[in-house]
């Protein structure tokens, strides 16, 4: 049997590990949120040069206060402009197409035999 006194010291040792542990366990803790901490200045640092005045910024435009000629006008603006992308990159297209299967007769090396 145990004596009263090695209980004591059994519990106490307990006791100190458990502190000893939630120290640790605590400056991890405390480490990490530093880390973070750290993390999130360098995050609003970099996201404070998207921020812009609010006079800088243009309102979105209310369909229904604005004149069905102007929406008109703006709707067949981006038309255009989509067509004109459109009709741009079909022409690139086109001219990479014609680089690729254009070959110059004259400049290629025919077998012997086909003379």
């Amino acid at each position: 049997m145990i004596a009263w006194w090695g209980w004591v010291l059994i519990w106490v040792g307990l006791v100190l590990i458990l502190i000893v542990m939630l120290g640790v366990i605590a400056w991890v803790l405390f480490r990490k949120a530093m880390v973070l901490m750290k993390d999130l200045s360098d995050v609003v640092d970099k996201t404070s040069m998207l921020d812009v005045e609010a006079a800088k910024l243009t309102k979105p435009q209310i369909a229904i206060l604005t004149e069905m000629a102007e929406i008109r006008d703006r709707h067949e603006a981006q038309k255009r402009h989509r067509s004109e992308l459109k009709l741009a990159r079909h022409e690139r297209r086109i001219a990479r197409g014609k680089t690729i299967t254009a070959r110059d007769a004259s400049a290629m090396q025919w077998p012997q035999e086909w003379s």
